[in-house]
């Protein structure tokens, strides 16, 4: 017989189901990996000891309250906004009218780390309005959106039925921004979405289980450059379409990459976004090519 306990926090609507189902590697993946992400379906095997699930759900009450705190913070120091390039997605986002906006890094500074995820930069928005323009392009296609910051390109890549989406960010915080920015869009599905905190830059391709790389704003400087370009020529050996978006910083037009990218279109920045990026006023879309 199998038994369910449905557990709901009533506060962000995660759901997560733990079933009876005797399969012991899935909780242990519960436990070791999953639980990072408390929106999934896990399954706890009967056979095992009382003690293990209740240590195992208590750790997982931990990381609940964890995220619960961050997307608390995220709800209180954003605000939700249209005005960008693709106004049909709303947004969870710093803007001047936060306080958040204004305040120094500091000891009273409610985030960890520099919220990054909290602006929509001109290379995301470029291959966001991109996946919505060119549905046909991503449709049924598995996306990575590396970077992904705020989330935006992986809603729109949800909104064009994408097959698969990994979000991934080295900054946890910018995975529950990218949660509720889903949530918000109406577009979360787990069985189309995963997110991933790893550092998947110079990692092997066959890691790297995906048809489509999304790397938008990441060439800000040539260090990046030196270990983004060796990395993407190898995916591009191995079959994965590279698209990426940039306002023309100089890990782009300083360094050797763009005589493997064919220009595919270039947008006029709106007004805002070009005061908030040092003066860029178009932002532009690649796709990577490298020679076999």
């Amino acid at each position: 017989m199998k038994m369910f306990c449905v557990r709901k926090n009533m506060r962000n609507g995660i759901i997560a189901i733990i079933a009876n189902q005797g399969n012991v590697r899935i909780f242990q993946t519960m436990t070791e990996d999953i639980m990072k992400y408390p929106c999934k379906a896990y399954t706890i095997d009967s056979r095992l000891p009382r003690t293990c699930v209740s240590n195992s759900m208590e750790k997982w009450n931990q990381k609940e309250n964890q995220f619960c705190d961050v997307r608390s913070k995220i709800l209180s120091n954003t605000v939700v906004s249209r005005h960008h390039m693709t106004p049909e997605i709303a947004l969870h986002l710093i803007t001047p009218e936060c306080a958040i906006y204004h305040q120094p890094i500091g000891p009273d500074f409610p985030f960890n780390n520099d919220p990054f995820w909290g602006f929509f930069w001109p290379g995301g928005q470029a291959l966001t309005r991109f996946i919505l323009d060119y549905k046909d392009r991503f449709r049924g296609k598995s996306i990575l959106d590396l970077g992904c910051g705020c989330g935006a390109s992986t809603v729109a890549a949800l909104q064009v039925q994408a097959s698969h989406v990994i979000a991934n960010d080295i900054d946890p915080d910018a995975l529950q921004a990218t949660l509720l920015n889903v949530e918000i869009n109406g577009v979360m599905n787990g069985r189309m979405l995963s997110l991933n905190d790893s550092n998947f830059v110079g990692r092997d391709s066959g890691v790297i289980d995906c048809d489509v790389i999304l790397i938008g704003d990441m060439f800000y400087d040539k260090d990046i450059a030196a270990d983004l370009h060796p990395w993407m020529q190898r995916l591009a050996r191995h079959g994965k379409e590279i698209f990426v978006g940039d306002p023309g910083r100089h890990g782009i037009t300083e360094t050797g990459v763009l005589r493997e990218m064919e220009h595919m279109v270039q947008y006029k920045l709106p007004n805002n976004v070009c005061l908030e990026n040092n003066g860029f006023s178009h932002v532009n879309v690649w796709q990577f090519w490298v020679n076999q």
